[in-house]
């Protein structure tokens, strides 16, 4: 059975790696702008695997259905990357 409290902190997780993944969308979409008129270089295919790893994260953790040590290592992993778009919000859990 889980609590009111378990839901909130689920619904937070989801809501953060959700922020992540459209923050890392935008800037490979304007990346791909730049660089189709050649002010940038390409973005890696790489980029958008792992935006969908981030979306489908995202939706495992406002399940429920993240392992406690599966949910740190993501949040981790997002608050890595908005520290390399340079749009740092740390994390609290």
């Amino acid at each position: 059975m889980t609590t009111e409290q378990q839901r909130a902190q689920w619904r937070r997780d989801r809501d953060r790696i959700t922020q992540v993944a459209e923050t890392l969308r935008r800037a490979s979409r304007r990346q791909q702008a730049e660089s189709q008129v050649g002010r940038a270089p390409i973005v890696p295919a790489e980029r958008y695997v792992l935006v969908g790893f981030l979306d489908e994260l995202a939706l495992a953790a406002g399940r429920g259905d993240l392992p406690a040590g599966v949910r740190r290592v993501g949040l981790e992993l997002c608050d890595a990357l908005m520290r390399e778009l340079g749009d740092i919000q740390p994390t609290t859990t």
